[in-house]
């Protein structure tokens, strides 16, 4: 394998995260942006890997790097702490422990997370229970599941 070959996964991630951001702006969603954004990359990397022996692995490689960009963008979007240091950050007289608490309240964030699945449809509600809606996200924990076997022989959840 060339030097040249081994980088076209490296190569998808870049493509991934230019397409990602240009769908952003475009006006896709987030999550519809990273799609667009992951499969940019794939094309990209399965195309130029051509069919000899390379293929496999440098999707490999590119779909563990696509994993990680994945998360470097949800890491920044949803977790808590990034949150809490940001609006820290915004709010220069900083913020009292009651303010905070009344922004990162669990009895209000999960009705909010409710009702932000149910308004993209990927949940579903019916007769007072809720179920999975649009498969997007259920296939995306899977192909990360399936990830997850294949790198480190385990998967904890969504098992069929």
């Amino acid at each position: 394998m060339s030097l040249t070959e081994a980088l076209l996964p490296a190569a998808g991630l870049l493509l991934n995260a230019a397409g990602q951001v240009l769908a952003l702006r475009g006006g896709l969603s987030l999550l519809r942006s990273v799609f667009a954004g992951f499969t940019c990359g794939l094309a990209f990397t399965a195309i130029a890997s051509g069919p000899e022996g390379a293929l496999p692995g440098n999707l490999l490689c590119y779909c563990a790097l696509g994993y990680c960009y994945f998360h470097f963008i949800n890491l920044g979007e949803t977790a808590r702490r990034v949150r809490l240091l940001r609006e820290l950050y915004e709010n220069p007289d900083g913020l009292t422990e009651a303010e905070l608490l009344s922004r990162y309240n669990s009895r209000e964030i999960v009705p909010v997370r409710l009702a932000r699945l149910l308004g993209s449809g990927q949940i579903l509600s019916r007769e007072g229970r809720y179920c999975t809606g649009k498969p997007a996200v259920l296939i995306m924990a899977r192909a990360v599941s399936l990830l997850k076997r294949v790198l480190f022989g385990r998967c904890a959840v969504f098992h069929s």
